[in-house]
């Protein structure tokens, strides 16, 4: 726990994930009172993966959320937590367990932007996940290179949504 995300160097995380690992914990949590960007969390999320670790991360949008949370300023911000929250499913999916209704509900609070998911939604996507996970993986590998296509024609143009 940090109260600035951008006390979350390499080293520090290298340190806290070796930590969780030595512990032998299942789960790495990384969290801020501030917001953690993708760059850490792409860092954190792949010295987990190296670690055998999943990662929970806990920033400003659970800790102290806001009493209205932001509409995505433009198409781009919109695609790239959707890219995210693909991402993170699909790493869920990779590892080959059971995908809780926990991490369901996680996963579309990171693509809403911090709005908290309905019930009904995660209760389909665990429905979708438990009936068709061994399609899951490929869907999803495919939805990633879509979204990395739509986020850079977004982010290279400017347009707004």
């Amino acid at each position: 726990m940090k109260t600035s995300a951008s006390e979350f160097n390499e080293a520090q995380l290298r340190r806290d994930v070796a930590l969780s690992q030595r512990l032998g914990a299942d789960v790495h949590l990384l969290a801020s009172i501030t917001p953690v960007d993708e760059a850490v969390r792409n860092t954190a999320r792949e010295l987990c993966d190296t670690a055998g670790l999943e990662l929970e991360v806990l920033d400003q949008a659970d800790l102290r959320p806001a009493a209205h949370k932001p509409v995505p300023a433009t198409a781009a911000d919109g695609l790239g937590r959707l890219r995210t929250a693909t991402a993170d499913l699909a790493a869920l999916i990779e590892k080959g367990k059971p995908v809780s209704h926990g991490q369901v509900a996680w996963i579309l609070k990171t693509a809403s932007g911090g709005a908290a998911p309905v019930p009904g939604h995660i209760a389909a996507l665990s429905w979708a996940l438990t009936e068709h996970g061994d399609d899951a993986t490929d869907l999803l590998l495919r939805l990633l290179g879509v979204l990395d296509a739509a986020v850079h024609e977004h982010g290279a143009t400017g347009r707004k949504a």
